[in-house]
């Protein structure tokens, strides 16, 4: 049996392979379907494809890879379980083939592997490297799909404007990458191995900037942007929290979460170990990214529209940062290994996707609307008779 079928052997043994399959091609079809509003199906299908190449690269490969073709074969054993699924799910999408959402899914794992190959050259900690490729990810998605729908036409001008915003995005990204940030000193009492490198602080630095810009440009200076503002802070918390709590030490096997739970107790502050990181990491990111929007409600309190958008935007990352953390701390009791902790949260981010788009009550899922006669509005199930909207209150 040659190399390649061993290391595809052993992969087809794991659990997260089979569940990162099923996680792509359901979300490649519904991408495909075009049911996902305000970001065109090219766009959903690379943020898919990144989260789901993350998700299968973000532990360490198999044991059997540096003697069956190194880690680039290893790497390539993880990563061919989603790229299957996704391209099933595109093609038999019920809207018919979607080549435009499998360029997507394919361009989106692609370079989400390389940029995890590159990262983990210069990063020790696998969480940092799966953040920051997140968070490459996430942005020239984003920016791709909001520069292509601010042209109604979808012409020439619609495809300049999404080069031009990934262009800014990757710019943007490779000047943070050299920012000079200090180490970040451990958070809390379960931060014995969990990264205090630059990296994570740098990491946290650059979230917490677009989360302060997002509530600058879509709550004051572009009220009607505020469903913007909700993507683009879901989007840094899931990229900062969630690799940390799932792929960082705590999400090594259970017996390695029982030996540091063994060790002696450090005083007042509690044990050594892994015990709080998952709260420590959520509740973290979720105060991080939540304070600006929580400030501009307060700000806005004397206008009850624009502070409903500062409002929803605290409401949705609250709930978020209560599901993750209920799921990641009952997932650490069921599960052994951070890649299968990590395809969980994949599949049910995935899952949620599919649902929202299948009520019956709604047509389509709308992430952001966007152009210059329809700006950004809210984040809501569109779909049959849209109800008046109410008349503005006299001033």
């Amino acid at each position: 049996m040659s190399g390649r079928a061993i290391l595809l052997a052993v992969e087809a043994r794991r659990p997260a392979s089979w569940l990162l399959l099923l996680a792509a091609l359901g979300g490649a079809s519904v991408a495909g379907s075009g049911r996902v509003e305000g970001m065109p199906p090219a766009a959903v299908g690379f943020l898919l494809g990144g989260l789901l190449a993350v998700a299968a690269l973000g532990d360490r490969a198999p044991a059997p890879a540096g003697h069956l073709g190194g880690a680039g074969m290893g790497m390539a054993a993880r990563i061919v379980w989603p790229l299957i699924g996704g391209i099933i799910g595109a093609l038999a999408s019920p809207a018919g083939p979607s080549l435009s959402a499998l360029a997507g899914f394919l361009l989106g794992s692609g370079s989400a592997a390389l940029l995890s190959a590159g990262f983990q050259r210069e990063l020790t900690n696998r969480a940092d490297v799966a953040s920051a490729v997140l968070l490459i990810t996430a942005g020239v998605g984003l920016a791709g799909g909001w520069g292509w729908n601010w042209f109604p036409d979808h012409g020439p001008a619609a495809g300049s404007a999404m080069v031009v915003a990934v262009v800014a995005t990757v710019v943007g990204a490779a000047t943070a990458v050299r920012l000079p940030v200090a180490a970040r000193k451990p958070r809390g009492t379960g931060r014995l191995i969990a990264s205090g490198e630059p990296a994570r602080g740098r990491l946290d630095l650059c979230g917490m900037a677009v989360a302060l810009t997002a509530m600058v440009v879509c709550l004051f200076l572009s009220p009607d942007a505020a469903a913007t503002n909700v993507v683009v802070t879901l989007a840094c918390f899931l990229a900062l929290a969630v690799p940390e709590a799932t792929i960082s030490p705590v999400g090594a096997e259970r017996g390695w979460s029982r030996l540091m739970g063994s060790v002696a107790v450090r005083g007042p502050g509690g044990r050594f170990g892994m015990t709080g990181l998952v709260s420590e990491s959520v509740g973290f990111h979720a105060l991080m990214l939540g304070w600006p929007s929580l400030v501009a409600f307060f700000l806005l309190a004397g206008d009850r529209d624009r502070s409903a958008g500062a409002l929803a935007t605290v409401a949705a990352l609250s709930a978020t940062a209560a599901m993750t953390w209920g799921t990641v701390s009952l997932l650490r009791r069921r599960v052994d290994g951070g890649t299968t902790m990590a395809a969980v949260v994949a599949l049910l981010i995935v899952v949620w996707m599919i649902v929202v788009s299948s009520l019956p009550s709604a047509g389509s899922v709308r992430l952001i609307e966007s152009g210059p006669s329809d700006p950004v509005r809210s984040v809501r199930r569109s779909g049959g008779a849209t109800p008046p909207a109410p008349a503005p209150a006299n001033s």
